[in-house]
């Protein structure tokens, strides 16, 4: 079986096997606060697993770069042992890579992204990426291709950060990492404009802090947990996302 990883190959073995290399894929996360029984790596452990199964699907086709461990996380900074990026220098990091990748002759660049207060600078990049740059670049939030699995698997109506769904994908993901004495549901207080417009159909841009509305970090019950949900879950994200991708590597 090939290499996947980047950065496991020499020089002169990376050269020659970019000659096959349809695209390469960053995975995007986060080093923050998930509540008290998820580590803080959770959502770079996720994007690290689903970009490493899909390359090694793939065979050889697409590449697997090194990870970014940080991401923009200032909404859980109350929460010790967070660390988070500005989006200029998120978007400034991802835009030296993509240079670099254009420098060695990459035309194709897939960010696979854990992390949702990601999004809007990672959407940003692309964008930039293809501008500037003259590549090829997409944005996978992996959560994002399953919307109607989410809606057939869960219990919660509230979910989003520790919760019933992240804590059945980490059962699949990190299992190992997974404190599940330390699993309860958290204190949820509800403001009710601002709690009501990040959680229903209809949003506003609202600047709020996890702290604001959850005593442990959760946002959702992570008690509704359950391997059989991540499972479901975690192998629709993994259909979805290679499916995405070989159309996109071969258009």
């Amino acid at each position: 079986m090939k290499e996947v990883w980047w950065h496991e190959y020499t020089w002169d073995e990376l050269k020659e096997a970019l000659r096959e290399v349809k695209a390469v894929i960053l995975p995007v996360g986060s080093c923050e606060q998930h509540a008290l029984h998820l580590p803080l790596g959770t959502d770079t452990f996720g994007a690290i697993l689903l970009a490493e199964r899909v390359a090694r699907e793939l065979g050889g086709r697409v590449l697997v770069l090194p990870p970014i461990w940080y991401g923009v996380s200032p909404h859980h900074m109350n929460f010790t042992g967070t660390i988070t990026l500005s989006p200029e220098t998120l978007l400034s990091l991802v835009m030296d890579i993509a240079r670099s990748l254009k420098h060695h002759g990459v035309r194709k660049l897939i960010i696979i992204n854990g992390h949702g207060g990601n999004v809007a600078t990672l959407s940003l990049a692309v964008r930039k990426i293809r501008d500037e740059l003259g590549m090829e670049a997409v944005l996978i939030n992996p959560w994002e291709l399953i919307t109607d699995v989410i809606k057939q698997t869960l219990e919660s109506k509230v979910w989003g950060h520790a919760c019933e769904f992240e804590t059945s994908t980490a059962f699949v993901e990190i299992p190992g990492k997974v404190r599940v004495n330390k699993i309860r549901a958290p204190k949820l207080r509800r403001p009710e404009l601002p709690y009501t417009a990040i959680w229903e159909e209809n949003k506003v841009v609202w600047a709020w802090n996890t702290d604001d509305f959850t005593d442990t970090g959760a946002i959702g019950d992570p008690t509704k947990a359950s391997r059989e949900k991540g499972e479901r879950l975690w192998r629709a994200m993994f259909e979805r996302t290679l499916e995405f991708i070989k159309r996109f590597i071969e258009r």
